[in-house]
């Protein structure tokens, strides 16, 4: 599957559909680099998932779609275990 392309690098949010599960998974700014080990999203992404209860409406829809948090790696295709 493509990954979708969202504007500014991902800095410019799905606005009609906030809980786009592609754009926490592609697109998010935070979240990508965080799951990729970039220490400073990683930070930034504990600093959302604190303000936002535990996670925010794309990583929300990324958990029912993908069945993974959003500061874990998606699983493969075809595999039931997330990647390492």
């Amino acid at each position: 599957m493509e990954p979708k392309k969202y504007g500014w690098g991902g800095w410019k949010m799905p606005i009609l559909h906030p809980s786009d599960p592609d754009y926490c998974e592609y697109g998010c700014p935070i979240c990508v680099p965080a799951r990729h080990g970039g220490k400073t999203a990683q930070v930034f992404q504990k600093i959302e998932m604190a303000v936002t209860f535990g996670v925010c409406p794309g990583g929300h829809a990324r958990m029912k779609k993908y069945g993974v948090p959003p500061h874990v790696l998606a699983p493969a295709e075809g595999s039931d275990t997330p990647k390492a």
